[in-house]
């Protein structure tokens, strides 16, 4: 029979949950507020504001004026370096690779070996066709001499044939000497026929025979793989003991001369005329050189809406004939492949020029101190543009003319 509790009971649980929420309640009312993280902030936000009001210039400071000046202007425009010339190196025979007698970075001459392929098989086959050759020539020979005896045999039946002939017409031989004579003249054409024909069949083997010897003389060739250019060894892909496949680039050549390869834009086109002169940089070897027009496709890239422009030094280096073998490209000249700006030159244009010392700088922020007549100083925000030598241009904050305080403090 089940077990009934009384009705008070069922609420006993809950009147104690409201009590203890209750207590719990009056607990944090009376406890103290602790301070919050946004008031700091909020506090030192306000100081910072204070600060950046001003105050009065300390005597004995140095100022400076901002100028307004028109200043010759320019655009970028990027690219890279790339050698005039760029051939790759590949095999023309599957063979393995015996010796690479150069290494990357490496000026080479035109026509010096740069590896060794493995040649034994080609010897081997290029000597058994010249041995084949030589017995055909011999079993050619011994053809001819065949030929030589039927054609005599065939001859020599030719006449009997006919003069039998001629006497059985007249009466004075037999039939059965006839038939004999024609019999023996038709064997005799046939085998001078099939000498002639064994030696058509010799002569054409030994023709594709010629043919292949040929082609394993230039395989031959093609085991020691020279330079064809006179360059630099850009890039090599291959050890001694690779077996290497027609067609595989072994080794990148680069001629010595680069030029730079740049993307101009396709409002600057009629800048870019041959020999027309221009200021490049790279930035990996913080130089600057002259360079000249040398080449401009004529065709736009439709997606970047640029010309491809290509220059070359103004003054290009003599070139060294007696460099030795081992020399390398020095560290300090441009390599293919870095990164280069080109500048194109526009109109002057009116800009506002600061000693780069006005500018103080506060976490993200670019300020500067305007001192006043009164020997007050206010902070104003800057945006700045390109730095020129010593100085830096403002593109909005100031309009020239503004007496700045050099390394200004905030507060002091």
């Amino acid at each position: 029979m089940p077990r009934i509790f009384p009705r008070p009971l069922l609420f006993l649980p809950l009147i104690v949950l409201i009590l203890l929420l209750s207590g719990a309640w009056l607990l944090l009312k009376d406890a103290p507020p602790e301070p919050s993280s946004p008031g700091v902030r909020s506090g030192a936000q306000s100081d910072f504001r204070n600060s950046l009001q001003g105050g009065v210039l300390p005597p004995g400071t140095e100022t400076t004026v901002a100028l307004r000046a028109a200043v010759p202007a320019w655009i970028e425009a990027v690219g890279e370096i790339r050698p005039r010339v760029e051939i790759a190196v590949s095999a023309q025979v599957q063979a393995e690779v015996r010796r690479v007698l150069v290494r990357p970075g490496q000026r080479i001459r035109r026509g010096e070996t740069l590896l060794e392929l493995d040649d034994r098989e080609l010897q081997s086959r290029l000597a058994q066709g010249r041995h084949d050759l030589e017995a055909l020539g011999s079993a050619l020979k011994r053809a001819h001499q065949g030929q030589e005896k039927a054609q005599a045999g065939f001859d020599l039946a030719q006449s009997d044939f006919a003069r039998i002939e001629a006497l059985h017409a007249q009466g004075a031989s037999a039939a059965q000497e006839l038939d004999h004579a024609r019999a023996a003249f038709l064997a005799a054409r046939a085998e001078s026929g099939q000498a002639g024909q064994s030696i058509q069949e010799l002569e054409a083997q030994q023709s594709r025979l010629e043919q292949r010897i040929q082609e394993l003389t230039v395989a031959l060739g093609h085991t020691s793989i020279t330079a064809s250019e006179e360059g630099i060894i850009a890039r090599r892909s291959v050890e001694p003991g690779d077996v290497v496949q027609p067609g595989r680039t072994l080794l990148l050549l680069h001629s010595p001369d680069s030029r730079l390869e740049v993307q101009v834009p396709e409002r600057f086109h009629q800048m870019m005329t041959v020999g027309t002169g221009f200021t490049a940089r790279v930035d990996a070897l913080d130089r600057e050189f002259p360079v000249v027009v040398d080449e401009v496709e004529p065709l736009a890239a439709t997606d970047s809406r640029t010309f491809l422009v290509k220059l070359v030094p103004a003054s290009p280096p003599p070139a060294d004939a007696a460099l030795p073998r081992t020399t390398d490209i020095p560290d300090t000249n441009p390599r293919p492949g870095m990164f280069v700006r080109l500048h194109i030159p526009m109109p002057a244009q009116p800009m506002v020029l600061v000693d780069s010392r006005a500018v103080l700088r506060i976490g993200q922020l670019e300020l500067a101190a305007v001192v006043h007549d009164d020997s007050t100083y206010t902070l104003r925000h800057l945006r700045l543009g390109r730095v020129h030598d010593d100085q830096v241009e403002v593109l909005s904050g100031l309009d020239g003319g503004e007496r700045l305080w050099l390394h200004p403090a905030p507060g002091s």
